[in-house]
């Protein structure tokens, strides 16, 4: 119970800090009214993992931006099935400066939050977690997006945070899944990581804000 109040605090004081830092960005952006920036993102680590994933993020002039990611898989061969749907949501402030005018560009830290749902069996012994507030979790992340070209960029995230999860888990018979036990997980560390292809949608809006 420590330990969860712990995290909490610690969330609650990076969320006053995304505030403070969104008030200076406001300040020090008076000036610059672009519009919003559209970007789709695809995390190649997920797709390595064959899990399908797409997502979009919307950023204004204050260099706050809002993500949203789907991750979707269902693969059944023969008793081995893989299964994960997950929804992860991040707000994020990127650091730029009046020489680094890009949007989605350079240094970046964020909250996010994360919820899933997935069932894997591979023969004997099956794991399932059956809805999405089974399992969830929340963190910190920081990241640099490097500009690959003016549509695109290649965004690096790491995120340490917490995450739990209940879960089933059963073996497989002849007609039916019969379940062993009911377990939980609970873990502080490492819990997100992307390797994020980024298109820049909207990219020809901002040629008189920034020099693309």
């Amino acid at each position: 119970m420590k330990r969860e109040r712990r995290i909490t605090a610690a969330f609650l004081m990076a969320a006053m800090m995304l505030v403070t830092m969104t008030a200076t960005a406001q300040e020090y952006y008076r000036e610059q009214r672009p519009p919003a920036a559209v970007q789709l993102r695809a995390n190649g680590l997920y797709y390595l993992a064959a899990c399908p994933n797409i997502g979009v993020e919307i950023q204004t002039d204050l260099g706050l931006a809002w993500q949203l990611d789907y991750i979707g898989a269902w693969w059944n061969s023969n008793r081995h099935y893989y299964s994960n749907y997950a929804l992860q949501t991040e707000g994020r402030y990127y650091f730029m400066s009046r020489t680094e005018k890009m949007p989605y560009y350079g240094h970046h830290v964020g909250l996010y939050g994360q919820l899933a749902t997935y069932d894997f069996c591979f023969g004997s012994k099956g794991y399932l977690s059956r809805n999405l507030d089974y399992s969830w979790g929340i963190g910190i992340s920081y990241g640099y997006a490097f500009r690959l070209s003016k549509h695109w960029n290649l965004d690096l995230t790491v995120g340490l945070g917490y995450f739990q999860s209940k879960y089933d888990v059963y073996h497989p018979t002849t007609t039916w899944y019969t379940r062993d036990e009911t377990r939980r997980l609970r873990f502080f560390g490492p819990t997100k990581l992307e390797v994020t292809f980024v298109w820049n949608i909207n990219a020809k809006n901002y040629k008189k804000y920034y020099v693309l």
